[in-house]
């Protein structure tokens, strides 16, 4: 091959010219989005998302209730902020607190399962959540939700305004997604490997297992609260459905679509399927539907979802 055909694969291999494109997108994308609002929602669960790939992609650890602390974190800040009017910092900050308070006593009690199993005790857990924060309608509102969570200012920036809280957002975002780089290629993010790949091994090479994989947990519960704190203000109340098992399944869509264990594929899997819900449920509503396909479609032809195929076929390329 002459150097004019090389050019194209090594410009694409080259991550420099990744992250240009990236800073570009997300600083303009409010505008390239029907509305303000859906580039907020697409950031937030980007964190989500982002989270969920630490204890999923890698750790191996596929949770179907990581809604408990998505909604944990909405009805945390909500609750604190309306009843005992905690500033929005010390708000948030307590709402990832109580998450990761729930994150660990369900930890303890489901990460030595493995596999399904590991799967149906969480799910059971967000069952169970779920029916509590459905029934306590004196605490949480019930089917009606949790109103009144009002955004907060600071000094000239008013979050009110859906541009300065995409920004806001797109700020969390960052610091989120390096917080996240950073454990993975740490020594920690290693172990969380190793325990994915054979977990046998890991404990005869002297690793406590199940206090990796317990960390990995409440890491990734941090991030889902960190997320559903944002959502809070993002719609201004609190939905009952942020603790449903929909919301759990969105999030394994999300990372399955995108490419779990490469962070950047959950980051894209949410952005894309948060704007194709907003898009497709304002012309259809048949929108579920046209969803379902598109994952069949996803799975079929992306086996190691976009990112993990676009990355394996670019490092073939010569």
């Amino acid at each position: 091959m002459n150097r004019l055909t090389l050019l194209p694969s090594m410009l694409l291999r080259n991550r420099w010219i990744w992250v240009f494109l990236s800073i570009l997108v997300l600083a303009f994308l409010p505008f390239l989005t029907p509305h303000y609002s859906v580039a907020s929602e697409m950031l937030i669960f980007a964190v989500f998302a982002l989270g969920y790939d630490i204890l999923f992609g890698y750790t191996g650890l596929p949770s179907f209730g990581h809604a408990i602390f998505f909604g944990i974190g909405a009805y945390g800040l909500g609750l604190l902020c309306i009843n005992l009017h905690f500033p929005f910092i010390f708000g948030l900050l307590g709402a990832c607190f109580l998450s990761l308070l729930s994150a660990l006593i369900v930890g303890l009690l489901s990460i030595r399962r493995k596999g399904v199993y590991f799967a149906m005790v969480t799910l059971a857990f967000c069952q169970l959540v779920y029916f509590i924060a459905f029934k306590w309608t004196s605490l949480t509102g019930g089917e009606n939700g949790l109103h009144g969570v009002n955004r907060p200012s600071f000094g000239p920036i008013r979050l009110e305004s859906e541009i300065h809280f995409y920004y806001f957002i797109l700020c969390i975002f960052i610091v989120s997604l390096l917080m996240a780089l950073r454990i993975v290629h740490s020594p920690f993010g290693r172990v969380l490997l190793s325990i994915k790949n054979n977990e046998d091994r890991a404990k005869s090479v002297g690793f406590d297992t199940a206090r990796f994989k317990l960390m990995a947990f409440l890491l990734s519960a941090f991030f889902a609260a960190l997320a559903g704190g944002l959502y809070a203000l993002h719609l201004n109340f609190v939905p009952v459905e942020t603790l449903g098992l929909i919301m759990s399944g969105d999030v394994v869509l999300m990372g399955l679509v995108g490419g779990i264990g490469t962070l950047y594929g959950p980051i894209f899997g949410a952005m894309l399927l948060t704007y194709l819900k907003n898009v497709l449920s304002n012309w259809t509503e048949q929108w579920n539907l046209i969803i379902g396909i598109l994952f069949i479609f996803c799975v079929l032809t992306f086996r190691k979802g976009i990112a993990g195929e676009l990355k394996e076929k670019l490092g073939r390329r010569d």
